[in-house]
Formats: structure tokens, C-alpha cells, sequence
């Protein structure tokens, strides 16, 4: 039997009443190390976020997730927020922005503001994003993806332009992320709620899962360029450790420090023979990202080895939910992945609540 804990929702919301008691003394935020599940940290894992900010009243001092900081005398009036999974949060936690990135269906939108950040003026695909045009909107802060935006990043802050780089990735990110964006915003206490009530959901899908489960995966991501096996510092490996699922790539070597993917190695895969295989994916939706995976599952006889691949214990994991952070669905995420491995208990998986 598993020994495995459930106190990261209390030292989440506890990391939010602390926020409330520093905004006078104008502390930092307090962070967590994003640690669920057994009380270990396999090899891969992420460390504690560095994003916080002071308070919520100007002069405002605030950390990104890159470590990045900066101090704002006064509120920001014109945000520019360039990838969908930050502008999604910043929506949910009451924020209102001046443009963004172009939006697919990557990404489920919180439903009550998708109309606003749909009429947006529309700035290119993350990775493409129009700078040129960026700049003549004259935004007082930017906030940015990290990795996909690491150049524009650089550029906007060569200009002058303040930005904010996101990295989200499990439910202490997102805590972070909200603590940030809703004292931005000046609407703390609706990001506030809003979290409070996310990792709450999230408890409730992680107490229903058998404590004496003993399930293990392995995760695949599929892009056009081939396929790499995630690691627990993953999104889908992260969510997978918070139920007390087994990552067996949890000990292997990740391709480059801090990278969340190692080299497929079918061979390793075979000797562990997890009992199913989740798929992530970045194509340009989940349909074309099933057909390439049953194509080679079909096409290398090495994988009618693993017993998964043959038994047809294959979990294609939603982009919308694990390509970045579900951020507002969060909890919708977790019974995503619950049910496709726990029918029994959370019945069929749905992608919308």
C-alpha cells in the first residue's frame, strides 16, 4: 500500500491566508514546492516556484516564474498577455487585457469571460507573435510563456517594457499565478476565491482515488518531430504523482537539466511494462495526434512488446488540458485523467465539467 499524503491543498490555501497577513509589511508571497503525493522527489521533479509578489497595493514588488523581479509604483493599465494558457487564468482571477495571442482549441476558455479574451485584437500564434505590432499598443507590462516566448521576452524587456514570464505547471504554479495576476489587477480577493475553490475541487478527485492502488504509466509526447517520454516534472507527470500514480520514467535522465522529457527508450519501456501508456501531445489537434500514435504503434512490432500497446490500455490525454496547464479547469484535468485510468470509480471521462 501506498503511504501517501493529502496536505498540499492545506498548505495552499494556507500560502493564501499567509498572503492576506504580509500585505501590510509588505512580505512575499509564500511559495510551496509543488511536492504531492508519497513525500519523495524522484528524480525530474520541479522545484518551488520563485513567482510571488508583495501585497496587493502599490508600490508593488513582483517575482516572475523565471525568478525575474521587478517593482511597480503603480497598477499596471495596459497588459498585453501573448500565450493562451496565462491569459486564461489572468481572465479567470479578474483581470482584463489589452490584446493577446491568437486562440485554438488548445485551449477550453473559462466560460463566463471567453467572449472578452476572444475579442482581443489577436497578436499571432505564441511562437509567432507580431511584436512590432506588441509594441505599438504601448503596453505598460507583458505577460509571457516560458520557452516558447523566451526571445520575445528579451526583447520587449531590451525596449523597456516590463514583463512577467509564467511557467505553470502544477497546482502550487497556479496558486502562485493567481496570487500574482489578481494583485496585478487589483481583484485579489476574486483570484482568491477562484483558486480556493479550484484545489478544493482538486482534493475532493484526489481523496476518491484508492489509497491502495498501485497503477504505473508511462507518458508519451507526440510531436511532428517523433516521440519523448515525459518526466514527473511534466504537467501530466505532476498530476500523475498528486493521485499516487507510478511514473516509470521517473528515475531516468532528462534530455537536457530541467527539461520534463527523456529519450524513448522501448526497451526500458518493455522491462517495466507500465499498465497503461498516457499520450500528450503537440499537434494540431488530438485527432491528428491519435492517428500518428496508432500508425506507429502499428508499424514498429517493438511495441506490440508492451502489454499496454497490445491490450489497448492507451490514454490520449486532451490537449486543452495537457499540452499547458488547465489553469481555470484545473480540476476538470484531474478527473480527466482519474476516470480514464478509474472509470470504476469516477465514471467515463468527459473533456468540459
Amino acid at each position: 500500500m501506498k503511504n501517501r499524503t493529502y496536505s498540499w491543498a492545506f498548505r495552499v490555501l494556507g500560502a493564501l491566508a499567509a498572503l492576506t497577513l504580509t500585505v501590510g509589511c509588505g512580505a512575499a508571497a509564500p511559495t510551496s514546492s509543488g511536492s504531492v503525493s508519497n513525500g519523495s522527489q524522484p528524480a525530474g521533479t520541479a522545484t518551488a516556484t520563485p513567482a510571488s509578489v508583495s501585497g496587493t497595493s502599490f508600490p508593488m514588488t513582483v517575482t516572475d516564474f523565471t525568478g525575474h523581479t521587478q517593482t511597480f509604483e503603480q497598477q499596471p493599465q495596459r497588459i498585453a498577455v501573448v500565450s493562451g494558457t496565462p491569459l486564461n487564468i489572468f481572465y479567470d482571477a479578474g483581470g482584463t487585457a489589452i490584446a493577446g495571442p491568437n486562440l485554438t482549441e488548445n485551449i477550453r476558455l473559462t466560460e463566463d469571460r471567453a467572449d472578452e479574451m476572444r475579442a482581443l485584437p489577436q497578436l499571432g500564434l505564441p511562437r509567432t507573435i507580431d511584436s512590432e505590432a506588441l509594441v505599438g499598443l504601448n503596453p505598460d507590462l507583458v505577460i509571457t510563456q516560458a520557452g516558447a516566448q523566451t526571445a520575445l521576452d528579451s526583447q520587449m524587456q531590451q525596449m523597456g517594457i516590463p514583463t512577467f514570464t509564467t511557467s505553470v505547471k502544477n497546482l502550487d504554479d497556479l496558486t502562485a499565478a493567481y496570487q500574482v495576476f489578481g494583485a496585478l489587477a487589483g481583484t485579489s480577493d476574486r483570484a482568491s476565491q477562484r483558486i480556493e475553490k479550484i484545489t478544493a475541487d482538486t482534493q475532493a478527485i484526489v481523496d476518491q482515488w484508492p489509497s491502495d492502488d498501485d497503477l504505473s504509466v508511462v507518458i508519451l509526447f507526440a510531436t511532428a518531430q517523433g516521440l519523448t517520454v515525459k518526466l514527473d516534472n511534466s504537467i501530466a507527470g505532476q498530476m500523475t504523482s498528486m493521485l499516487g500514480i507510478t511514473n516509470i520514467a521517473s528515475a531516468m535522465t532528462p534530455d537536457n537539466p530541467g527539461s520534463e522529457t527523456t529519450t524513448l527508450d522501448i526497451e526500458a519501456i518493455v522491462q517495466a511494462q507500465p499498465d497503461y501508456v498516457l499520450v500528450t501531445s503537440m499537434f494540431n489537434s488530438n485527432d491528428e495526434a491519435k492517428a500518428s500514435l496508432e500508425q506507429q504503434f502499428a508499424s514498429n512490432p517493438a511495441w506490440q512488446a508492451v502489454d499496454a500497446v497490445r491490450n489497448g490500455k492507451i490514454v490520449y490525454l486532451p490537449q486543452q488540458y495537457f499540452l499547458y496547464n488547465a489553469g481555470p479547469h484545473y480540476a476538470d484535468a484531474a478527473r480527466y485523467l482519474a476516470a480514464s485510468l478509474r472509470p470504476d470509480i469516477y465514471g467515463s471521462p468527459a473533456e468540459s465539467a
